[in-house]
């Protein structure tokens, strides 16, 4: 009988014990059964090991933190304690369906190349389904650095809690890097995607739980240090590529301006979480990004002009006395009171 891949899903939690039965319960029913799940707390003070303990699967492990660790210090303590050829960080807010592993083990085994794939999204408010995220119908392998170039000129495509990597994969790359707790799976999407093939499997469906309490809308709605995370990490792949910068200049100038908007965006009509921050913060974020581009064509240093005149003129409205208040009107945002 040939060896079966040992798969370990790791569950890393912080007081969810309230919601983190069902990412127990959809890992412990895959179809494919030779895994290990790992129930990782991050020093919670709620009851998640009287929730872990009512569970009578051998194949379960709790294991709790002396204390925080931090998001992404805690992924690298799953890795950690890990024993699987593959690994799964599930979220603990997060469930997967029950043949999400089955579905990827087989992408792996008729794609010997691929070292980590992730699947479709059907996001969920409360327990109504809202949307389904998927960049295909079908399933799409992304030969190295192919991926690398995708996730800066279209945008990321990959939602962390559906991502299973080949264990080497660590090895090669590292771990989570800690010097972006705000978008630290960001940074290890593009130094794999750069390094290694990837693959979207298109019927590995994860069901993603949107609310407050969700680390994305902590990251993102809350404060601004994600977009802080998002600039640092843009400086570092731009050393990273060294001599090579050239032949990604294109999709990195892609990128770059649309971050620069998107942090524009967020200055204008700054989510109710964020406003007690200037927005000329968010136009320092993006005087930032422009800084970065380097024009490779007529057509970029023209744009990048054109930023500048939009950078320079929002510093002039956001500095004048109600300047923000009509700006809002125009572009048709609400104005609602601090």
């Amino acid at each position: 009988m040939p060896r079966l891949p040992l798969v370990s899903i790791c569950i890393p939690t912080y007081n969810r014990a309230g919601m983190v039965r069902k990412a127990i319960d959809s890992a412990l029913s895959q179809s494919y059964s030779n895994i290990e799940v790992l129930v990782v707390d991050n020093a919670s003070d709620d009851e998640i090991e009287t929730v872990v303990a009512g569970y009578q699967d051998s194949r379960l492990h709790f294991f709790r933190n002396t204390k925080n660790l931090g998001i992404f210090r805690n992924f690298n303590r799953c890795i950690e304690l890990s024993h699987g050829d593959y690994i799964h960080i599930l979220h603990s807010d997060d469930f997967i369906d029950s043949d999400f592993t089955k579905k990827c083990l087989e992408f792996f085994k008729t794609h010997p190349s691929v070292m980590m794939t992730f699947g479709s999204a059907q996001f969920l408010s409360g327990n109504e389904p809202v949307k389904k995220i998927a960049v295909s119908d079908h399933d799409i392998v992304y030969p190295a650095p192919q991926g690398f170039r995708k996730i800066l000129e279209e945008g990321n495509p990959i939602i962390c809690p559906s991502v299973m990597i080949k264990r080497e994969v660590y090895e090669t790359v590292g771990v989570y890097p800690l010097e972006y707790p705000y978008a630290g799976d960001f940074y290890q999407w593009l130094k794999i995607s750069q390094k290694f093939d990837i693959a979207f499997v298109a019927d590995a469906t994860l069901f993603y739980r949107t609310g407050n309490h969700s680390e994305s809308f902590q990251f993102l709605q809350k404060t601004p240090l994600g977009y802080i995370d998002i600039i640092k990490i843009m400086f570092q792949i731009i050393a990273d590529l060294g001599d090579d910068i050239s032949s990604y200049r294109h999709e990195l100038n892609i990128f770059l301006r649309k971050h620069l908007y998107v942090c524009l965006g967020a200055g204008i009509r700054q989510p109710d979480f964020m406003r007690n921050f200037s927005p000329l913060i968010f136009i320092g974020f993006s005087f930032n990004l422009w800084t970065l581009v380097r024009p490779e064509s007529l057509i970029v240093r023209i744009n990048k002009f054109f930023d500048f005149l939009v950078l320079s003129g929002l510093v002039c409205i956001f500095i004048l006395p109600g300047g923000r208040s009509c700006l809002n009107k125009i572009v048709g945002f609400n104005e609602k009171p601090h």
